[in-house]
């Protein structure tokens, strides 16, 4: 598992749209989960037929297309732990799951690799303040501005350096 931790605005999705895809081209099967803030998120659109599956009673609805599944669990998704989120990739063998946040649930954590997306120095000296290694790069706004390395971790454009990038990324995976 790598986590993408930073602040909003700093190039989260950027670098996990980056990684994903690099690293599915260099076949890897690689996995996603992004954590949402916004306490009013819902995928489920109200008034729809899931909605209304789920207002009835379903804890779980499945969305069947030709090109999609979808599987909405109706239950509380701030009581997942790293090892739950884990679980809803065991249906299948992936080498990589990529999380796009989830600051305080990876942070202290040393089994899970890390890329810290920042937009400029202040917002890189608070995350080293609140994160534990593994820290795999430093990138984001902040690579535009910034080269080299703060506190020895890497800074990466990934427009100029994104495979050094990539290559710690598939060290991790298994």
């Amino acid at each position: 598992m790598i986590a993408v931790i930073g602040s909003s605005g700093s190039g989260k999705t950027s670098t996990v749209e980056y990684l994903v895809s690099r690293l599915t081209a260099k076949r890897l099967k690689v996995g996603s989960v992004k954590h949402v803030r916004d306490h009013s998120f819902t995928i489920d659109v109200a008034g729809k037929d899931t909605w209304r599956h789920a207002k009835a009673g379903a804890k779980r609805v499945v969305c069947i297309s030709r090109r999609e599944v979808a599987i909405i669990r109706k239950e509380r998704g701030d009581t997942y732990t790293l090892e739950r989120i884990s679980s809803l990739f065991r249906d299948e063998e992936f080498d990589l799951i990529i999380l796009e946040g989830f600051q305080r649930l990876v942070s202290k954590r040393a089994d899970v690799g890390k890329v810290l997306t920042a937009k400029n120095k202040e917002d890189v000296k608070r995350l080293l303040r609140l994160v534990k290694p593994p820290i795999i790069a430093l990138t984001g706004a902040i690579s535009r501005k910034e080269k080299g390395s703060v506190q020895g971790i890497s800074i990466v454009d990934v427009r100029r350096d994104g495979a050094q990038l990539v290559n710690a990324a598939r060290k991790l995976a298994r």
